[in-house]
């Protein structure tokens, strides 16, 4: 009897796995919800002091009646938007990156600590990210570099460490980067934002004035063409005076000469 038992489980699980491997992505999402999931443990990394979380369970089909989110018409997470909630404890959930679908992630004005997590730069549709105003610390992971959609990156207000990664220089639709009061040091790379702040890093700028510091950077294409624009402007008008010069000292000498016979 017991045999006949384990049998019969093995079979439904076996059942089960080639069922779920005939279903479509809609119907699996449905069945498992990775998004569900995913946000379950962000909320068990966190310390919700107001209980705006509260809905955040397993028992739901989907994530989209939850409070602070937003969801598409096809029912996935767009945006998290958890400004001034007064979270602490950490973002160290790994499986962040699952949020595939994620455009803006709002977390700034609260009291989060440890590392911004890597997974991060796998969310390719994520056009906002703003982390400001928090405790976070370590070094900015070069990961987000490859979120391609990125254009705008806020992690200002912080105690984040470490140099700048380079990747970053590379973010050519970044409109707004603000990296400022961390406790960032090493060179600045060229950053190609619209707009860049890295001010209040002491080690970077000690007195927040210096040319690096906010921006965007000048582009020295220009300025070399307005510099050579003025010097041959410059040396055209010298030329041209001389000559003037000399052709009225011939007129001059011509008359006084004519003069004089």
């Amino acid at each position: 009897m017991v045999l006949r038992k384990k049998e019969v489980k093995k079979s439904s699980s076996t059942f089960f796995c080639i069922f779920l491997l005939f279903l479509s992505p809609a119907e699996l999402t449905f069945v498992f919800n990775y998004e569900v999931l995913a946000l379950v443990e962000i909320k068990s990394s966190l310390t919700d002091p107001h209980g705006v979380l509260m809905n955040w369970n397993m028992e739901a089909a989907d994530p989209c009646s939850w409070k602070l989110i937003t969801c598409s018409s096809d029912n996935f997470v767009v945006s998290i938007e958890a400004a001034n909630q007064g979270f602490s404890g950490t973002l160290a959930s790994s499986s962040i990156g699952n949020l595939t679908y994620l455009e803006t992630l709002k977390l700034k004005n609260n009291y989060i600590t440890g590392n911004i997590p890597p997974e991060i730069g796998k969310l390719m549709k994520l056009k906002t990210l703003d982390l400001s105003n928090n405790n976070f610390t370590g070094q900015i992971p070069s990961t987000l570099s490859h979120s391609k959609s990125l254009q705008y990156l806020k992690l200002n207000n912080n105690s984040l460490t470490g140099t700048i990664p380079t990747s970053l220089a590379n973010m050519t639709q970044l409109i707004l980067l603000d990296l400022s009061y961390n406790n960032l040091s090493g060179p600045v790379p060229r950053l190609l934002a619209n707009i860049f702040n890295v001010k209040g890093n002491t080690q970077i700028c000690s007195t927040g004035t210096e040319e690096d510091c906010n921006g965007p950077h000048p582009k020295p294409t220009s300025l070399t063409f307005s510099s050579s624009q003025t010097s041959d402007g410059g040396t055209k008008n010298q030329k041209f005076a001389v000559q003037f010069g000399l052709r009225l000292a011939c007129i001059c000498l011509f008359i006084t000469g004519f003069g004089f016979y």
